[in-house]
């Protein structure tokens, strides 16, 4: 669990809720593979530094098509709102 950066914080920059838990799943399970931390920080828990990562803007969030045009100094994760949107519609049924 976090605390900071909130939930509602960070979806003043990333709109859709399911799209922020999904980046942060992600990310968190790259540092705890071993990826560099992008951020200055003194956490230890993953989920914390992934949330910080978005709320920092050192990792963003951009569609597939994107990537491709992503510089290499800002780390990309896969997950798209069109993906979220038709996932959450499906987890409702």
């Amino acid at each position: 669990m976090i605390s900071k950066p909130s939930v509602e914080q960070l979806e003043k920059k990333i709109p859709v809720r399911f799209v922020i838990v999904n980046a942060m799943a992600k990310r968190s399970r790259e540092v705890s593979a071993g990826a560099k931390v992008r951020i200055n920080t003194s956490e230890k828990n993953p989920l914390t530094i992934a949330a910080l990562e978005l709320d920092s803007g050192e990792v963003r969030v951009v569609s597939a098509t994107a990537q491709e045009d992503a510089a290499d100094e800002t780390a990309v994760l896969e997950v798209t709102p069109v993906q979220a949107e038709s996932e959450k519609k499906d987890a409702k049924n």
